[in-house]
């Protein structure tokens, strides 16, 4: 009786293919990480200019101040961390305390992205749609200048967005690279 070959692929030749699937897969990995970052600071600058955007629109729309501000760790009021998430609420009643009625929205914080806020505590907008800050003598319309970037943030790589809210309310988003 004729020995039959047996069909199929060798120990070696098996090897070898897993050898070179891992070496691209190495070669592959830290693009697609990096590509990975650069969705998370892209989807992080879209919401921010959203957010933004909305407080703007609803300060005209209500004739009312409103504000961005960071949110505290149960959603319901403002907090201090902006990396906690944030609120977009307007004083209808002009009061200037929040309500839970006052909340428009409510934004979950982003992973893997950092957000320099420097010694803004909040950003408002007046019923015209212009830049405004709380000071110690009240409102005045001001400029806000803050920064974003991945968490992790490769040197030399387009991950950071430095935004600028002018006193009329316009945001600008400028793209920078990693220090």
């Amino acid at each position: 009786m004729p020995m039959r070959r047996a069909a199929g692929f060798t120990l070696i030749e098996l090897m070898v293919t897993i050898g070179i699937a891992a070496i691209l897969l190495a070669l592959a990995l830290p693009t697609f990480t990096e590509s990975i970052r650069a969705n998370r600071v892209s989807t992080a600058t879209n919401q921010m200019l959203a957010t933004i955007n909305l407080a703007r629109a609803e300060a005209v729309r209500s004739k009312s101040q409103s504000w961005v501000c960071p949110s505290n760790d149960t959603r319901t009021d403002c907090g201090s961390n902006w990396t906690d998430g944030m609120l977009v609420w307007t004083d209808e009643n002009g009061n200037g305390a929040r309500t839970t009625a006052e909340i428009k929205r409510v934004i979950e914080p982003q992973d893997g992205v950092a957000l320099t806020m420097g010694t803004i505590s909040a950003i408002g907008f007046d019923d015209r749609g212009r830049a405004i800050e709380k000071k110690p003598g009240g409102v005045v319309v001001s400029n806000f200048n803050f920064s974003m970037k991945a968490a992790t943030c490769k040197a030399g790589a387009g991950n950071v967005r430095s935004f600028d809210i002018n006193r009329i309310g316009r945001v600008s988003v400028t793209k920078g690279n990693c220090p």
